[in-house]
This record gives C-alpha cells, structure tokens and sequence, in this order.
C-alpha cells in the first residue's frame, strides 16, 4: 500500500488524475442509466441496449486509463503501440457488455455477482493490455501482489456495483451503482500503476509507430466526447420516446377498455332478464313481489309449488287477497278452512305495518313450518320470501334438548333442574305447597363399574332411571346429576309423610336386583332430602341442604335416607374448619409417628414397628386418626401426609438394628399418585435402611380401584427389595384372588377375628380360628393384630401364626422410646406376661 501512495504522490499530475475520475465516473453513470433502460427492455432491445451500455463503460474504462497514465510521469520517454491500444480498447467493451449481459438477461440470485465479477475481468484486461502497449526504453518489472490486488479490487467493487444497480432502480440507486464503478476503475488502475517499476535502459528504443502521448490525449477526448456525448442523447431519446409510446400505449388501452364496457353492457343488458328468471326460480325461498295495490308482480317457482297455486294466480295483478284465500280453503295451512277463517286470516296480514321488515312461522297441514319475511319497498308494496324451517327448528329443538338432557338415561341434566327448581320455588313462595328435594348417590355402583366395567355401569344407570319413573308421580322431574347422582323434585303439602314416602318408595325400588344381561347386580341407595323454602329459598341453597343430607346420610351407613338439619350445615362446616387445620398442621409439624411392635409368636422377638399417624392439635388436642385419616383420602392431603410419614418413619428406622424392620400403611389416593415409587426411593436412599427392612401393607381397597395398575406399582416395589403385606385379611371378598394374582410377603389377619377368639359364642370362635388356620395354610408369614389377652396368643399360636401385634405386647409408643425397649429385650418383657 505504500508503494500505490508514493506511485499516487510522486509520479502522477493530480491535476490528470481528477480529470480522468470525473471521465470515469460520467462513463460510469451514462453506462448504469443505460443499463436500467435494458432490464426493462423488451428481449428483441435488450442486447442493443446492453451494448451501448459495455461501449460506454468500455470506453470510459479506456479512456480513464490514458488519461490517467497522460499524468504517470516515469523519467523517461513514453509511446503506445497502435495494435495493442486499440486491442485494449475493444477488449474492454466486449468483456463489460458481456458482464451487463449476464446482469440484466439472467435470473437468478448470484447473476448481479456473476456479471460484476466479469466487468471486473474487463477493466482487468484492459488495463494489462494498455501497460503492454506501453513503450519505454527501459525494462518494466511488476509486483505481483499489487497486481492480484487490482484485479480482486476491481471485481469486488464491480460486484458490488451491479447488485445495487440491478436492487435500486431509482436515481439514488444508479447515482450509487455508478460512484461504486468508478470506484472499481480508479482503485484497479492505481492499484496497478503501483505494482509498475520502470529501470531505464537506453540499449532499447521505442516503436516508431507507437503513438505519442500528446496525439493519444486528442484521440481519447475526441473518442470520449463523441461516444459519451451520442450515448447520452441516445439515452434521453430513448426516455422521450418511451414516455410517448407509454401514453399512446395508455390511450389505445382505454380506448379497448371502454370498448369492452359497451360491448359487456349490451351483452348484460340482454342476459338480464334470462339470469334473474333462472336466479329467482333457484332459489330455495319461495319469493313473492307485491306492489302497493297488493297486487302480485312477480313470484318464482318454487312459491308456486309450495302452495299449490293454480296458473291463473301466478298472473301478474292477481289479488294478494285472492293467493291467501287459496291457502286456508283448500287446506294449505293447518286448522279450520272455512270462508271465515280465510277472512280472519288476510284480516291479521292487513293488520301488519307496510313500512317495517316483518316475519311469522305459518304451520302447512302436513306439519311443515315456514317462516315467512315481509320486506318493504320504497313506494309501497313489499317483496316476501318464505323458507321451509321445518327441519331447521327440530335440529334447535334436538340441540336444546341435548343441552338440557343427559345422554346416558335421558332425563333432564343439572341445568334444566336449576331451571325447574327455580320455578317451582318461586311457586312455593305462595304458599299451600312445599317442595321436595330429594338427592340420591346409588350404593356400591362404583365396585360394579370397576369389577364388571363401563357398559355394564351404564346399563345400570339406565336401569336406574327406568325404575326412577315407574315410582314417582307425573308431577315429579328426575334428573341426572353426573356419575352415580340423581335428584327428584316434586311438590308436597305434608312434607314429613310425602317426602319421606317417596325416599322409602326410591329406596325399595333400587334395592331390587338389577338385570343387565349377562349379570345380575345389587346396588341400593342413599337419599338426602331438603324441603323448600324451609331450607333454603333457591335452588343453590336447597341442593347444598340435600347435599348435605345425603352426606350425612352415606355417612350413617348407606341404604338410608335423612332429611336436612341445620346442624349439618354445622358439621359441614365443622369439617371445612378441620380441613383447614390439617393443612395447617403439615407445615408447621403438628403430626408425629408413634409405632407398635409386631413380635415373634414363639419367642417374643420383637422383628418390627408400624408407623402410625398422630395428631397434637395446639386447640384440639389429640385428634384421632379416624377423624383426620377419611377427611385426608377424600380432600387428596393424604398424598403430602403419606410422603412425610415414609420420609419420617424411615429415617428414624435408621436409627434401630438393622434385623428390625418398619412397616407403612399406604392408601389408595397414594396408589394413584404416579410419583409413589419415587417417593418411596427417595425415602430409602436418604435414610440409608435397607430396602427388605421396609413393608408396605396394602388393603383390598388399594387395589380394586384400578388392580392393573396397582399391581404394577407393587412390582416395582418388589424388583426394589421392599416388602409386601395385604392387611385386613378377612374383611374382603377378593383376597383370594388378589393372593393368586401377587405374591405377598405376608398376611394381616383383621383384629376383628382375632377378637372373636376368645368370644363366648362358639359359632364365632370356630370362625376366627377357621380364617386363621385358612391363613397359616397359604405359605405366607401370617401376622395377627389386635392380640389382647394370652388366651388369643396361646390360640394363635397353636393354628401356627408366624407375628402377633396388639396391647398384650405394647401400646404405639413414640419413636424416643423404641431404643429402651429393644435394650431391655422383648423377650424379658414376653415371659413378664
């Protein structure tokens, strides 16, 4: 670079070097204008254009070049050969119209690229091919760098120049394109002039032909004006001539188009009549026009077919009075069709306003609606259209009654009741009558659904409904309320006898067998019942008291009915109060573990601890588990509870010998919880204990909710090394099947037949010790809870129970006192007994 700056400073005129930019630069914006008037150019055009576009900036090229090199000021004499000069000359205006060529004729993304980098080519050739024209009596040497420089500056700011003369197309684009090519022209020739070192030598002379520097001036400015001078005025004729051809263009244009107009609306004129005779006689309406004088002007065929009308009706002027009478006498439109009622009729249209839009529902004989719209006409008169509905209104009156009716059974959906209920309690506030709600919840459908599936579920609740309308009066609305609930209103005037009657009357029916096929079922029901306004004065509050009934009513055992008493909505609340509590209590650890041995029948070896669950409430005191536990499984807090009791109970197992182990309960809103095997690892893995240390006891109840799943989960906890055990042996129905689909590790026989071991009655002493004996015979560890007396322990262990729990050992004791125990030995504390 510095050699390019001290060829620039020391052997070059500047006065010349501005003379030959300012040359370049009006070749190059000649050459881009003209190159914008070949992209639009027709294809026939286009290459004359584009080659007065490379004869432009091929000469301006060549003459920026001996103008330049009229100021390179070597030391020594110069000339130019003839042939080469000229060969530079023609070289360049063929390779730059080639690269326009490629510019403006091409599509594609990289042809603006492609051609600069030809342009680039040109100025390239013919600037080597003038220095080799150049004839100086010395030797020329080159620096090779500066060379490849020139040529990789000339392309780029070609490339450069052409992508932005093909995107901008206005004059600050071609203004830009043109600065960016003069740019490519001056910084290749400098560029290049700098890689140029001339060592004289007088042993060589110069050509006596060559052209002197002096003559080569006059030709280039002759040249130059000369060529610039008719490619500009070609330009601007062009422009001129373009802009006439572009407005006669527009005049023969508008002339064609308003030819067409004519010639359309003629052709439209005389199609007029035949498109809205076809339009008006496709329509699925029928239309009718009358004029002021009620006298018919035009009607279609199907207005004609759907009344029946004769041809001397359909004349224009026939009598709007005389069409309708038509109708009624002849038996159009439903109900009576004598000369009176036509005339009542056409005396009820008259009486509709002439100058608003307005629409009625004619019903025809055969049961078809049709709406029928009367729209005004300024002036007077009216165009009708009448559109058969029929159909149209079943479909609304199918969707209201889906909206407002179950799917399953029919019977009207908890909308429709809120509806009726509000009427009847509005009916109620006369006085005279009451209004009985009764709200059922069927007993056990949910082991029905699971054990015999969904279908059979559904034939159930359809069954239901069935027999729900054979017992109650035509007065009375049954509705379905979701899932397994059902209501039934109807008004009382003894509230106590009726109401009651009709809960024993449900109740007897839905105890009868039910036969769905290929099973035959047992539900019953429970009912709850609430009389408006007395206990409540709308439906949101009334169906909150049957509500509560109902839950009161389940809650007393099932298979009963109970009327609403305020003091439920007491224990309602009551209920939400204790809710509150316990979610209070998880986070500030009101809850504690306290745990009972389960001992060796033989020998009194304590072998483990359950965990039990106790609440110290700051308020309350101690709140049991039967208070707690039920209300935790419904609210869903059993899942955060359960967690904590096998985080808590395994990390203070941690602190026992390693051959005593821990037993958990798990309920079935933890079974469905999917994070139960990770909770249960987690538990494990903190703690450090063992995983065979660890049994899990789960119910029947666990797993009939869903027994695929829930045999999976217990699986994986088996494949984990925990252990298994099924508690309430006895209880159930399923635990034999439950026993030959998994195998447990043990067996927990219910401490209700653990009792009976030592009852009076001989009957129930033989079947406790029958279900024990029934239980050791299976193979597994067998466990007996509740043992309180050495008469059930010296039982158990003749029928050859493995463990026994229960007060005769210990009470739950917290976990403080475990480590004392296990010092003082179970065994000391057995024979003590």
């Amino acid at each position: 670079m510095f050699r390019v700056f001290a060829c620039l400073a020391v052997e070059h005129d500047w006065r010349l070097v501005l003379l030959a930019g300012l040359v370049c630069l009006l070749a190059s914006s000649v050459a881009v204008s003209i190159f914008h008037r070949a992209i639009v150019a027709p294809a026939r055009t286009r290459l004359i254009w584009i080659g007065i576009a490379g004869a432009a900036i091929g000469y301006g090229i060549w003459a920026t070049h001996f103008v330049a090199m009229l100021a390179y000021e070597p030391g020594v004499t110069t000339g130019y050969g003839i042939v080469l000069t000229a060969l530079s000359l023609a070289t360049a205006m063929l390779l730059t119209s080639g690269g326009f060529g490629i510019a403006a004729g091409y599509s594609g993304r990289w042809r603006a690229a492609a051609g600069g980098v030809v342009i680039g080519g040109g100025i390239a050739s013919m600037h080597y091919l003038g220095m080799w024209a150049l004839e100086v009596p010395g030797r020329v040497t080159w620096s090779l760098d500066l060379v490849f420089a020139s040529v990789i500056l000339g392309m780029c700011l070609g490339c450069a120049a052409l992508v932005v003369a093909v995107r901008y197309k206005n004059s600050w684009g071609a203004l830009l394109a043109a600065v960016l090519l003069t740019l490519a022209i001056v910084s290749h020739h400098f560029t290049a002039m700098g890689a140029v070192q001339i060592v004289p030598d007088p042993t060589r002379s110069t050509d006596s032909l060559s052209l002197s520097p002096t003559f080569l001036a006059l030709a280039i400015a002759g040249v130059a004006l000369s060529v610039l001078g008719m490619s500009l005025i070609g330009v601007l004729a062009d422009r001129r001539l373009a802009s006439r051809t572009s407005k006669f263009e527009e005049i023969i244009s508008q002339l064609s188009i308003a030819r067409q107009q004519l010639e359309g609306s003629q052709r439209e004129l005389q199609d007029q009549t035949l498109r809205l005779d076809t339009a008006i006689n496709h329509m699925v309406e029928g239309l009718c026009m009358f004029d002021a004088e009620k006298r018919l002007v035009v009607c279609n065929e199907r207005y004609a077919r759907l009344y029946r009308l004769p041809p001397e009706l359909l004349r224009t002027g026939t009598s709007h009075t005389d069409i309708i009478r038509h109708r009624i006498v002849n038996g159009i439109l439903k109900g009576d069709l004598s000369e009176g009622a036509a005339e009542q009729f056409i005396s009820k249209l008259a009486a509709l306003p002439f100058d608003a839009v307005s629409s009625r529902i004619d019903e025809f004989a055969d049961g078809r609606l049709i709406c029928v719209t009367r729209q005004p006409m300024a002036g007077g008169g009216w165009v009708a259209t009448h559109l058969d509905v029929t159909e149209q209104r079943r479909s609304e009156a199918k969707i209201t009654h889906m909206a407002q009716h179950d799917a399953l059974t029919d019977l009207p959906n908890r909308v429709l009741l809120r509806e009726r209920m509000e009427h009847a309690i509005a009916v109620t506030r006369n006085g005279g009558v009451d209004l009985a709600v009764l709200m059922l919840d069927l007993d056990r459908f949910k082991e029905v659904n699971d054990t015999l599936g969904h279908p059979a579920g559904d034939s159930l609740l359809r069954a239901v409904a069935a027999r729900l309308r054979e017992c109650t009066t035509e007065t009375a609305l049954i509705a379905r309320l979701g899932g397994d609930e059902f209501a039934v209103i109807d008004y009382v005037t003894n509230p106590a006898v009726e109401a009651a009657g009709l809960a024993e009357s449900i109740g007897r029916a839905l105890c009868e067998p039910f036969d769905l096929g290929d099973h035959r079922v047992t539900v019953g029901t429970s009912i709850g019942i609430a009389i408006a306004p007395r206990d409540g004065s709308d439906s949101d509050v009334i169906m909150k008291s049957a509500d509560l009934a109902l839950y009161s009513a389940k809650s007393g055992g099932r298979g009963a009915f109970r009327f609403f008493e305020p003091e439920l909505d007491e224990l309602m609340h009551a209920r939400r109060n204790l809710e509150h509590d316990m979610r209070d209590a998880l986070a500030d650890r009101q809850f504690e573990l306290h745990y009972q041995p389960f001992v060796s029948a033989a020998t009194g070896e304590t072998r483990g601890f359950e965990a039990l669950l106790r609440w110290h409430h700051p308020q309350r005191g101690l709140v049991t588990p039967s208070e707690f536990i039920p209300l935790a499984e419904e609210t869903g807090l059993i899942v955060p509870l359960g967690e904590w009791v096998l985080r808590t109970a395994c990390a203070e197992a941690a602190n026992w010998p390693a051959h005593v182990r821990i037993a958990i309960n798990l309920s079935p809103a933890q079974f469905r919880s999917k994070e139960l095997v990770a909770v249960i690892v987690g538990a494990l893995a903190s703690s450090g204990v063992a995983p065979h240390r660890l049994e899990l006891e789960v119910t029947e109840t666990v797993i009939m909710h869903d027994s695929e799943v829930a045999f999976a989960v217990l699986g994986q906890l088996r494949e984990l090394g925990v252990r298994v055990a099924l508690d309430d042996f006895g209880t159930g129905y399923s635990s034999l099947s439950f026993l030959q689909r998994f195998p447990f590790d043990k067996i927990k026989i219910d401490r209700s037949f653990v009792s009976e071991l030592s009852s009076p009655s001989a009957e129930a002493h033989h079947l406790a010790r029958a279900v024990v004996r029934f239980a050791v015979s299976l193979g597994k560890i067998t466990t007996a809870e509740g043992v309180e007396t050495k008469e059930q322990l010296d039982i158990l262990r003749e029928e050859g129970c493995v463990e026994t729990q229960g007060y005769y050992f210990s009470r739950p004791m917290p976990a403080s006192s475990i480590t004392s125990m296990l010092r003082r030995g179970a065994e000391a504390a057995y024979h003590a007994a």
